[in-house]
């Protein structure tokens, strides 16, 4: 605990140093408001989502990790078993 008024004082700033770089964040995150339905800026937005919609479709983020590399590993040998089991047959 505080007791002197110098400690008081300075953990009074490090709490409103805190508030404010977490008002910032708040700020840099909050998401732009919708535009009103039936607006132009509202068809401009339905259009731009749209389009990013479809040029995204069926993308998904890029992980990393070992489990990738693991499918990666799998899908490879299986195919290379495959060509094998066709040489094999046909001869």
């Amino acid at each position: 605990m505080a007791t002197s008024k110098k400690k008081k004082r300075q953990q009074a700033q490090a709490r409103a140093k805190h508030r404010a770089q977490v008002e910032k964040r708040r700020e840099h995150t909050k998401p732009a408001p919708l535009p009103k339905v039936g607006t132009p800026e509202d068809d401009a937005y339905r259009l731009k989502r749209s389009r990013e919609d479809v040029v995204n479709f069926g993308m998904s983020s890029a992980r990393k990790g070992a489990v990738n590399w693991v499918i990666v590993i799998v899908v490879v040998a299986l195919l290379i078993a495959g060509a094998v089991a066709l040489i094999i047959a046909s001869a």
